[in-house]
């Protein structure tokens, strides 16, 4: 059998083609070829590390959306924010909806795509007419001509995507259908689904939980349950490998860490946060104000994407305290800032789990490194409060989303509050872990299938079922 995996970003390389998820289709007896659109240097880190299980890498011709094509597309995005939030009733998730541009063009296309979006909105019927009907103009675009001779060419028994939101990939799913091809996508993250940028329909979709295939019940219901498949993410698999880590000491002298204090992780959100060094430096202050012997120092984790210098001035300031150990990945063109030019190095996933397996706690703005510090049973901060008075960014629209209802009933995190309670919990979750989001692990268990090792496995298997049942 053949599969031919939908590379559109970097992302879609850390977490599942640098995983075991390559070896496991492999046993399964399938040919693996990459249909992607990374750089050539990413392409060539990918074949160092799984090169033996790879039969073929064909990048995707460029694709050019129709303005008219976008129009529809941005339509039902917005149609659906609108029927999720109130379907939900969450009215956070209309926040999704990014209508800021400096640019003319695009600031009229989202003007239209709001009008025709909320008129749409009024039946979900015309939303799934709209949807029908864009996926009928993408079959005229001039780059599927060239895709579908690409699949025919590579016969394909199955085509699995491994980013739902990248437009770059409707076109295939398209030529697939048309051509007959089973058709399948993960759902790249656990808040994903209430964001309405599931561009194209699949035959299969893999989800991470129980939970997340009762969302896509919900928000979805044209879609058949059985098509559902709760398989995890393999991307919580490096941290059960011994082979990534290295010792305390090693790492710590690699990074001029001490290793005779404690440590505290502070990982920062992409550049759509905007607060994220003020927090660091609230942080800073109050870590300066514990004696020095029993001073924990800060290892720092900006987000990988996140390119910008907002972080320098704390990071000088506090430069005996802050320790940053910045993510490897790298930016194939220095003309481009875009996912498809920026892509990880394989050393990252070592350096992410070593990050997370000798710092003690860490603190971050609403992100998935809570479940990543569970995966060791570590507790995780949450900053839960507005460091600028009357800001448009409010702290308490994040933690109303949609993903973070799935806390309710239990206590898996810990909350800083206000700038004044750093010192107090920071000393809290060091000393006494066990009182910081006691029920971590519980939380975590709902948002992935365990046990977290059979995650590639599973979803390998999913595919080989499904590519061989009539």
């Amino acid at each position: 059998m053949k599969i031919l995996l939908l590379v559109p970003d970097g992302f879609a390389v850390r977490n599942y083609i640098y995983s075991d998820f390559i070896k496991e289709l492999h046993q399964a007896n399938f040919e693996v070829v990459l249909y992607h659109q990374i750089p050539i240097p990413a392409i060539q880190e990918i074949k160092n590390i799984q090169g033996d299980l790879l039969s073929q890498c064909l990048r995707i011709p460029d694709f050019k959306e129709r303005f008219f094509s976008r129009i529809l597309r941005e339509s039902t995005a917005y149609a659906r924010l609108l029927h999720n939030a109130k379907l939900l009733e969450n009215k956070t998730i209309r926040l999704f909806w990014n209508s800021k541009s400096n640019k003319l063009k695009r600031t009229f296309l989202l003007r239209i795509s709001e009008i025709l979006g909320f008129c749409i909105s009024q039946k979900y019927s015309w939303i799934l007419k709209l949807e029908k009907w864009y996926d009928l103009t993408i079959l005229n675009n001039l780059s599927t001509k060239i895709i579908e001779a690409d699949l025919t060419k590579i016969n394909p028994d199955y085509i699995l995507n491994l980013h739902q939101r990248a437009v770059i990939t409707s076109p295939i799913i398209s030529c697939a259908k048309q051509l007959g091809i089973k058709t399948g996508t993960v759902i790249f993250s656990w808040d994903n689904i209430p964001k309405a940028r599931l561009i194209s329909r699949y035959n299969s979709y893999f989800v991470w939980s129980d939970l997340m295939k009762l969302e896509m019940e919900i928000v979805y219901p044209e879609i058949n349950t059985a098509s559902v498949k709760v398989v995890g993410s393999p991307q919580f698999e490096f941290y059960l490998k011994e082979n990534y880590k290295l010792s305390k000491e090693d790492f710590f002298v690699k990074h001029n860490l001490n290793p005779n204090k404690k440590t505290v992780c502070f990982s920062a959100n992409d550049t759509s946060s905007p607060y994220e060094a003020i927090y660091l430096e609230n942080l800073c202050e109050s870590l300066m104000t514990i004696e020095e012997t029993n001073r924990p120092q800060i290892l720092f984790r900006k987000c990988p994407v996140d390119v910008s210098n907002r972080f320098d001035a704390v990071i000088k300031k506090y430069k005996d305290l802050l320790i940053p150990i910045n993510p490897d990945w790298r930016i194939a063109s220095a003309m481009e800032n875009s996912f498809t030019e920026i892509y990880p190095s394989f050393l990252d996933i070592s350096l992410s789990v070593n990050t997370v397996f000798h710092s003690d706690v860490v603190v971050n703005l609403g992100s998935t490194m809570a479940h990543d510090f569970a995966v060791y049973d570590k507790p995780c901060l949450y900053l839960n409060y507005d460091p600028i008075e009357n800001s448009t960014f409010q702290v308490k629209d994040i933690f109303g989303f949609q993903h973070f209802r799935s806390m309710d009933g239990i206590s898996p995190v810990g909350w800083i509050n206000n700038r004044l309670d750093f010192k107090e919990k920071i000393l809290q979750a060091l000393y006494n872990p066990e009182t910081i989001g006691p029920d971590r692990l519980k939380w975590t268990q709902k948002i992935v299938k365990y046990p977290l090792q059979n995650n590639s496995k599973n979803l390998a298997q999913e595919i080989s079922t499904l590519c061989t049942s009539v």
